[in-house]
């Protein structure tokens, strides 16, 4: 049996760009929150037991839209991804945690489940997944991050993977890098025209905005 929590992090009050107001995991992509992408993604993982969602007290629309679909709303503080995360971290029990943004609609179990596996079979304590650089690029002008993973000039997307003990514990060896060029991983949604990009894939794979 998996011993994996997911954490989808979605107590930003915004996008990051400042370009769209509403509480970033409510944007609406073909007439569906962000976040519920996301969430039945991860829902429909293999590799994960369960899925919570992290708010604060800045995304009272979002807490509220998660619990009338079934999800358990963990509030935190709101001092920032790392600070939030670890709250979250502490009142679970699951050997491993999985944290995903709100904002990358495009995830597939299948590749959700691709990187657990990866991690997995890495042996590290953590494992933070990165998109090349080029990729990046294409979808957004000015990258907010770029780091050397294994070789591969690549920026975070968010996705990361760890040991919850370990982690908690400020402890365990160096984290590992995965960079993949998927898609999936590639349009975070930000601003007004990543949303139309994602909006564009999501056609293309078939959705027309019914509700699953």
């Amino acid at each position: 049996m998996p011993q994996l929590s997911a954490v989808v992090i979605a107590g930003e009050p915004s996008s990051r760009s400042r370009e769209v107001s509403q509480e970033m995991a409510m944007i609406s992509a073909l007439g569906r929150p962000l976040i519920d992408y996301v969430l039945d993604t991860l829902r429909s993982c293999r590799e994960v037991s369960d899925v919570l969602v992290c708010v604060t007290g800045s995304t009272p629309l979002t807490e509220s839209h998660v619990q009338s679909r079934g999800f358990q709303s963990i509030s935190t503080e709101g001092f920032g991804y790392d600070s939030d995360l670890l709250q979250v971290m502490r009142l679970l029990s699951t050997t491993y945690v999985l944290a995903v943004p709100a904002n990358l609609p495009l995830l597939r179990p299948e590749s959700i489940d691709e990187i657990v596996e990866a991690f997995y079979r890495s042996k590290k304590s953590s494992m933070v997944i990165g998109v090349p650089i080029d990729d990046v690029q294409e979808v957004i002008v000015q990258p907010t991050l770029v780091m050397d993973m294994n070789g591969v000039k690549a920026m975070p997307c968010g996705v990361r993977i760890m040991d919850r003990n370990l982690a908690l514990n400020h402890s365990g060896d160096a984290e590992a890098y995965l960079v993949t060029d998927l898609e999936d991983f590639t349009v975070e949604v930000n601003t007004i025209g990543q949303l139309r990009r994602a909006e564009g894939i999501l056609r293309a794979r078939g959705w027309r905005g019914r509700k699953p």
